[in-house]
């Protein structure tokens, strides 16, 4: 988490401070819930609310902010309208009625209408590389849904079998369609899932999750296609991060390496880049990608989406350059959205990996400070060792 200190002057130019709300609003839900992870099992779950004077349904909603080309500021200035209006509850607390309002509308596909009583309220900012920002939260007395929610048919079918397993249901809900971030939604407020396995999942743990889950599905799919034929290098960039993705002829692995430049949110004050990466081998890894967390499965989604559509499998190396342009954490969904729409735009051929290192090198503000750190590389070359031997 970022404190209010540590956020930049622009943050304050753009972030709205509800500092007059009264202790109940009428207003309406994007929808959207958030569930924090502090003191876990015991923790905060809440609705995010609007008091109705602007468009709800565009406040929690990634892939509409990618496609409508919203800056960092944009985000800062829409989430600022929002409260999070929470109260405290076990993960085990589904039969709890405030929870259960928050589920239901937590399945809609529009905004839905509600009526909060909040105890107090609380200024806090909740800004990571993980959640979309909040600075407004209060403290819930009661909610109340008061218009229709209404969801497509494979939503309403799969919350209401509870002898699918999450898994199952989250790539259903995939192939039909419902948005990463929908599935995101109703995984982290206990809707999916066998009935005894069922249970309130801090948000930045589904989003992980979700990401995890469709990728693997994915990962299986494209391990039976033929190789790409040449060497690629795939370049985005959104809100400040800069994204290259190298594609190598040969059997699905993939790594991810992360450069956080110095003057960035996360590397503020540094001299050099700060370097974080994983890999994972043709049937994943054992346990979680601990140095680039979320960041991990949100960009290897994009890039298995896009081996998906063209048939192919490949060895990937993922770069993230975090630029000083990066000024205010909005979310892994950036890193999400700019790759999966990304891929297959900005795209060049070359004809051996050298000649793309090299070209990656010149692009990258880092030069070439990735290589040490790149693990399938070091194994690319050592196969070509022992070929010539």
């Amino acid at each position: 988490m970022v404190r209010f200190s540590e956020l930049s002057p622009e943050f304050w130019r753009e972030f709205r401070l509800w500092r007059s709300v009264g202790n109940e609003i009428s207003g309406l839900s994007p929808p959207g819930n958030f569930i924090g992870s502090m003191n876990y099992p015991y923790i905060n779950v809440g609705a995010l609310v609007n008091d109705g004077s602007s468009d709800a349904s565009i406040l929690d909603n990634p892939e509409e902010w990618f496609k409508r080309g919203f800056t960092q500021w944009d985000i800062v200035r829409l989430r600022s309208r929002i409260i999070l209006s929470r109260t405290r509850a076990s993960v085990n607390s589904l039969n709890n009625p405030i929870i259960s309002r928050i589920q239901e509308l937590s399945i809609g596909r529009n905004s839905v209408d509600v009526e909060v009583r909040l105890r107090k309220l609380v200024l806090r900012a909740l800004a990571d590389d993980y959640h979309a920002p909040l600075g407004n939260i209060g403290e819930l007395r009661d909610l109340r849904i008061t218009s229709n929610v209404s969801a497509e048919n494979v939503v309403e079918r799969l919350i209401n079998d509870y002898d699918v397993d999450a898994e199952t249901a989250v790539i259903e809900l995939y192939r039909g369609s419902i948005p990463v971030s929908r599935i995101q939604r109703m995984f982290t407020i206990g809707l999916l899932g066998s009935r005894r396995f069922r249970r309130l999942v801090p948000t930045r743990w589904s989003i992980t999750a979700v990401d995890s889950i469709i990728g693997d599905y994915l990962r299986n799919r494209i391990i039976e296609y033929d190789e790409v034929g040449q060497v690629e290098v795939h370049k985005m960039e959104y809100m400040g991060n800069r994204y290259f993705v190298i594609l190598i002829p040969g059997p699905w692995r993939y790594e991810l390496i992360e450069l956080k430049m110095p003057g960035s949110i996360w590397n503020r004050d540094g001299n050099s880049p700060r370097v974080f990466a994983d890999y994972e081998r043709t049937r994943g890894m054992k346990g979680y990608a601990e140095n680039t967390g979320g960041a991990f499965y949100a960009i290897r989604l994009g890039v298995l989406e896009y081996l998906n559509k063209v048939g192919r499998q490949a060895s990937v190396i993922a770069i993230r350059e975090v630029t000083p342009e990066y000024k205010v954490p909005v979310g892994i969904w950036q890193a999400r959205e700019a790759v999966r729409n990304g891929m297959g735009v900005n795209i060049r051929g070359f004809s051996d990996v050298n000649e793309a290192i090299n070209y990656v090198n010149a692009s990258l503000l880092a030069g070439s400070v990735w290589l040490n750190h790149s693990r399938l590389i070091r194994e690319f070359r050592n196969d070509l060792a022992r070929f010539f031997i």
